[in-house]
């Protein structure tokens, strides 16, 4: 008796292509989901992280300028500069005279170019040490709190490909600080405020209800979900938790100045 005869199996499917660096970035808003899953089959590309780096970097050097550039802004920081000292004054730390004296001195050296410099320097900083920073407490919260292995450069990844969402954020707050003349102006109910203070408690609270923080942490939180293997409710829970506590915190040593 001939033996049975079998079908030959069905040839093994090639892996599918890799997503263009275009195609990644883009489907960071329109198709997240999808993104992630490719990002935890693929190796770390650096690309995934520096390239949204950088235009993240690009969009903080333009509100910059932007901001610095507008009259109510800069009589704003006078104003706050002119607080300060009358209440060194009303301490005894210094005498009216000497106050005057600063308050003109500081007015010759902060000029609007200068204050461009000193902000595109920050922006660069907060945005690089933001991305690692991120990125290091939330692996240190998958990796205690959900006994997740994910290497640090995957999560550092993730974040990065997150930040693409920060660009429209720039433009947002660009469009608010020429509109608004207040560089702490989000997208929150602070827009309802008409001159919101960052040393205020109430205005601070209110800034942290921002949309687009929400897009942003809900995103990530997708990113880490999938890339990690665990449920989206706890990825969100450490994701938000690690930026609101950052938030509180910043605040509370914000507003006791």
């Amino acid at each position: 008796m001939d033996a049975p005869s079998f079908p030959p199996p069905p040839p093994e499917s090639d892996p599918p292509e890799p997503s263009s660096l275009v195609d990644r970035l883009t489907n960071v808003i329109t198709a997240p989901g999808e993104l992630f899953e490719e990002i935890k089959r693929s190796p770390v590309r650096t690309s995934n992280w520096l390239v949204p780096l950088i235009l993240v970097c690009l969009g903080g050097i333009f509100y910059v300028f932007m901001a610095f550039s507008q009259p109510g802004v800069l009589r704003s920081m006078e104003d706050a500069r002119e607080k300060a000292m009358e209440k060194q004054v009303a301490a005894g730390k210094l005498t009216q005279a000497q106050a005057d004296q600063a308050s003109a001195m500081t007015a010759r050296i902060m000029t609007p170019g200068l204050l461009r410099i000193f902000g595109v320097g920050g922006a660069i900083c907060a945005s690089v040490g933001g991305l690692f920073l991120m990125a290091v407490a939330i692996w240190l919260g998958l990796k205690i709190f959900a006994g997740s292995k994910l290497d640090y450069m995957k999560a550092v990844e993730v974040c990065g490909l997150a930040l693409v969402i920060d660009v429209p954020q720039k433009i947002a707050r660009t469009w608010l600080v020429t509109w608004k003349e207040n560089m702490f102006v989000t997208v929150s109910p602070t827009l309802f405020i008409a001159n919101p203070d960052m040393h205020n408690r109430t205005d601070v609270l209110l800034s942290m209800f921002d949309l687009i923080d929400f897009w942003w942490l809900a995103v990530l939180s997708l990113g880490l979900s999938k890339v990690a293997s665990v449920r989206y409710r706890t990825a969100a829970l450490i994701t938000f938790g690690v930026w609101y506590g950052f938030r509180i915190l910043t605040g509370l040593l914000t507003t006791l100045q």
